[in-house]
């Protein structure tokens, strides 16, 4: 174990159903925040709310609206009549035309409330991608105070900024951390197109903790970095470990039996076994 690496329990993460559930907006200043933090970094006010619960209340800021409207011209008939029985012949026709106003409102509820989210996210992109760059800027600044907590904030972020450069410095990151197999890691997510001995490193270390996480964009990146992977130190071995995750499902022999060739002889005896055992079955 590399002393110089960092024993940390991270945050537990909270997933999404969609990715946009991660932003929150300031209601007071309109600045946006994919982040964890109780007062909006631009005005300071306890302001920030999930965009969904905004929308909901700009649908019923806009239904008031209408609803208002009517009471008014509704008032105004009543006031200009001239007498009693009129009044109360408007109460009645008045009436009659606000409640179905309001029984509609009830009704088409959720789709305002989803144009209403629609109309936040185009008309307010910019804001959005500035908010997002702040929460990045914040996230990388406090590296030096805290490497756990500043992962924690780009891990959030990524749900909604899907770059190489993000992806590398969370790797980057994960590198400072002793990874354990109790830890919420994932992999998928951060691989980058391009080669980098971080992120082939970090590959070694999710095949050494947790093979289920070793999937098909992981075999074909190692599989088009081989010979790069080949020259690291320390590479060869990480290739043997990504190939007994290999061999832990049929399909995978079937698709990267070639790649599994090269280094069965490394493998561990029943890692082999089961290679054999699979191979024998497809053929």
């Amino acid at each position: 174990m590399n002393s110089s690496k960092q024993a940390v329990q991270f945050r537990p993460f909270t997933r999404t159903e969609h990715a946009f559930q991660k932003l929150r907006v300031c209601k007071r200043c309109g600045q946006f925040t994919a982040l964890w933090e109780e007062k909006c970094t631009s005005c300071g006010r306890d302001t920030l709310v999930p965009v969904e619960q905004y929308a909901k209340l700009r649908a019923k800021r806009y239904f008031r609206k209408d609803l208002a409207v009517g009471v008014i011209l509704l008032a105004a008939t009543v006031f200009f009549v001239h007498s009693q029985q009129q009044m109360f012949l408007c109460g009645i026709v008045g009436a009659f035309f606000l409640l179905p106003l309001v029984l509609l409102q009830q009704g088409i509820y959720p789709y305002e409330q989803r144009r209403q989210l629609i109309r936040l996210f185009r008309g307010r992109i910019g804001q959005i991608q500035e908010g997002l760059n702040v929460n990045h800027k914040n996230a990388v600044a406090l590296r030096q105070l805290s490497e756990r907590v500043s992962y924690e904030m780009l891990r959030e972020m990524a749900v909604l900024i899907h770059n190489d450069r993000i992806r590398l410095q969370q790797v980057a990151l994960l590198q400072s951390f002793v990874l354990r197999k109790d830890m919420e890691l994932t992999l998928d997510p951060l691989l980058i197109k391009s080669f980098e001995p971080l992120m082939v490193r970090y590959i070694g270390e999710i095949a050494r903790l947790n093979r289920e996480l070793i999937k098909d964009r992981t075999f074909r990146y190692v599989v088009f970095y081989e010979r790069r992977i080949l020259e690291l130190a320390g590479g060869e071995d990480i290739l043997v470990r990504v190939a007994s995750a290999a061999v832990r499902k049929k399909r995978y022999v079937v698709t990267h039996a070639a790649f599994i060739s090269r280094y069965v002889r490394k493998l561990p005896k029943e890692r082999v076994q089961r290679y054999i055992i699979s191979f024998k079955r497809i053929r």
